[in-house]
């Protein structure tokens, strides 16, 4: 049974270890992605276009940031922890808002309305997983 154990602790480690080298090979390439993508404001014309782009990529790439940091926390910690989870959510989320609001469509109100709604309640959840993490103990 200890050799079992022992056995799969060390094929875990093995694996973690493997899917953090992926990880960082992943964000490397979406780095020069990103930075090979600022080549279009050398050319000339549809700067406006180029630039949109651009910031869109570096959104997206915040994303990835974030939703790797949360499988990091959790290779660390073994455990999912909801606030680390929630983060990238709510990085996508203003990551869409942005570029919405920056690409200048029009948006209906029910939409925003929605988005609003949206990061509040996560704001909320994030909050109260902090506030009333298990680690953490209840005043009485």
């Amino acid at each position: 049974m200890k050799n079992t154990q022992f056995l799969f602790s060390k094929a875990i480690r093995f694996i973690i270890n493997v899917l953090m080298i992926y990880i960082i090979l992943v964000l490397i390439i979406g780095l020069v992605d990103t930075i090979y993508s600022a080549r279009f404001f050398l050319s000339l014309g549809q700067t406006k276009v180029h630039l949109s782009q651009a910031v869109t990529d570096i959104l997206s790439f915040l994303v990835m940031i974030e939703l790797f940091k949360g499988f990091i926390e959790y290779f660390k910690a073994r455990r999912l922890k909801l606030h680390t989870m929630i983060d990238p959510a709510i990085i996508f989320i203003v990551r869409e808002l942005i570029i919405k609001l920056y690409s200048h469509e029009k948006i209906p109100s029910g939409t925003l309305m929605g988005f609003g709604l949206l990061l509040l309640c996560m704001g909320i959840v994030r909050t109260m997983a902090v506030v009333f993490s298990p680690g953490q103990k209840l005043a009485e």
